[in-house]
């Protein structure tokens, strides 16, 4: 493979909760995180640098040009956010052509005001100053969509196959690869798409049996075929309300577009016959603290140790999936830490609620203080359940810059914004001023939490937790608390989709679209 290509790198790559934009606000251009000319080398060694490292580790001339994502707000973007992205991405690139490959950062469920196909319209912003020589490819996000604009516009473009998305940078890089090699003439890749009805809950692939487990192992079955270069399943977005809301079937083959239908057809098929089996729901979030209750009893508390001895202790870890601030809930609902509270099942930490004015007032009272409290409950009230008050020791305060260690998005530096360790009732709770889901126990961390030394950890989340939790605990649980990123994707009004869509309507059905 030649040395001699020039690869480009940008992108903006935004996951949108439509239904977030009312209580948390739309993403504006000030609450991106953005990485411009040389600080995207920045990003080399994490989950989001794969383009990087393969251009090191090839020898290929790397352009940077901005690469911009979502912090605290995952509300639709702004027009005006959005071109001054898209102007940061392509005033960069000019200079630099010719490119021979663009690799744009996508996530794949973006929505901008004006379109609600961020990621097909920002690559036609890319090919009208690169031309039609250039390989534009992606490798996204799985809960993202496939649209007749992206099918035109990325001449590579496929989906992570593991939910949590553990395998963002090998796929990224093998996207790269292909792209060079289109370039070279040694691949010619065919893409053909299916587009099916269905919107389902968040489904992982780390439990077998599970519905995401089941098509991912049929991804890969397809993939060891000759010819196939890549397939895919995107499991679509349930919180948002687009015309895109549906999975989609993604096939690439080396020049054969026959087995590309061919692959897209037999598995959209299958999994159109089996979407019952999509439909699995969290438990309630009084059925999980019972659950943890039976465990605890069953295997004891937490002891420490005294010297000499190792405990062999693990902590029941309890995922509030209904609040995932991932996935752009508020960060802020109360249901799961009052059962906890009035449950009382031992040494609890609580990782994380949002609540800027408590975080202040913790701040302002500053460590050794006792402050009364009216913590979380604010944003997604009244869904999101009753603001807590009680009396609450301030144990510790951080600046909330932190790096995930856990296998998802490893080596990502994440600005949780100032925080605090309350202590009360035999809870530990970070409370912090932004938003941010558990992938590892980063925002306890901060505070001195040691998460092995409890008998139950709290986090919110809906699947990402379990690449690092896994490690921890052999008993992980989720809850379903009302919030914008419950498991009942029913409650949520689409008023935007032209088409029936299995499970909301009777009649819906597999049709061309």
């Amino acid at each position: 493979m030649s040395n001699n290509i020039r690869v480009a790198f940008g992108g903006l790559f935004h996951e949108t909760n439509t239904y977030a934009t009312e209580l948390t606000g739309a993403t504006t251009y000030e609450t991106l995180v953005a990485y411009k000319d040389d600080e995207i080398l920045k990003l080399a060694g994490t989950a989001l640098g794969g383009p990087i490292d393969e251009c090191k580790e090839q020898g290929w001339t790397l352009l940077p040009t901005a690469f911009l994502h979502m912090d605290n707000t995952f509300g639709m973007v702004t027009d005006e956010a959005y071109e001054q992205a898209k102007e940061d991405i392509l005033s960069r690139l000019r200079p630099q052509l010719p490119v021979d490959v663009f690799y744009l950062a996508v996530h794949g469920a973006g929505v901008v005001q004006s379109t609600p196909d961020l990621e097909g319209d920002l690559a036609r912003a890319v090919r009208e100053v690169v031309g039609p020589e250039t390989k534009i490819v992606s490798s996204t996000d799985l809960h993202g969509k496939v649209t007749e604009t992206i099918a035109r516009e990325y001449d590579y473009y496929t989906a992570c196959k593991e939910y949590p998305h553990v395998d963002l940078y090998p796929c990224a890089r093998d996207a790269l690869r292909v792209g060079v090699k289109a370039k070279l003439g040694e691949l010619k890749p065919v893409f053909h798409y299916e587009k099916l009805p269905i919107v389902i809950p968040p489904s992982t692939t780390k439990i077998d049996g599970a519905f995401g487990h089941i098509i991912r192992e049929k991804c890969i079955a397809y993939e060891a075929l000759d010819g196939v270069l890549n397939c895919s399943v995107m499991h679509g977005f349930p919180f948002q309300d687009t015309d895109f809301c549906g999975m989609y079937v993604l096939v690439t083959t080396n020049d054969n577009e026959e087995l590309a239908k061919k692959i897209a057809s037999e598995l959209s098929q299958w999994i159109w016959d089996n979407r019952s089996q999509s439909q699995v729901f969290a438990p309630s979030v009084n059925e999980t603290i019972q659950q943890a209750k039976e465990i605890l009893d069953q295997k004891g508390r937490y002891i420490p140790m005294v010297a000499g001895t190792t405990s062999k202790h693990k902590p029941v870890i309890i995922a509030d999936c209904g609040d995932n601030p991932g996935g752009g809930a508020t960060g802020d609902t109360t249901h799961l830490l009052s059962a906890l509270i009035d449950a009382q099942l031992g040494k609890v930490a609580f990782m994380s609620i949002r609540d800027p004015e408590t975080v202040d007032q913790a701040i302002s009272a500053g460590v050794g203080s006792t402050i009364d409290v009216c913590l979380g409950g604010k944003l997604d009230y009244p869904r999101g359940g009753e603001p807590i008050r009680v009396q609450a020791y301030v144990k510790s305060i951080s600046d909330g810059v932190e790096a995930i260690r856990g296998e998802m998005v490893n080596g990502m530096t994440f600005r949780l914004g100032p925080s605090v360790r309350l202590q009360f009732q035999g809870i530990d709770v970070i409370v912090q001023k932004g938003l941010g889901q558990g992938f590892d126990d980063v925002q306890g961390r901060a505070h001195g939490i040691i998460v092995e030394e409890y008998d139950v950890v709290c986090i919110k989340s809906s699947a990402h937790w379990r690449a690092f939790y896994s490690t921890v605990s052999d008993d992980l649980l989720l809850a379903n608390s009302p919030g914008l990123t419950t498991t009942y994707v029913d409650v949520f009004e689409h008023t935007n989709l032209t088409y029936k869509v299995y499970p909301f309507d009777e009649g819906a059905e597999m049709r061309p679209f």
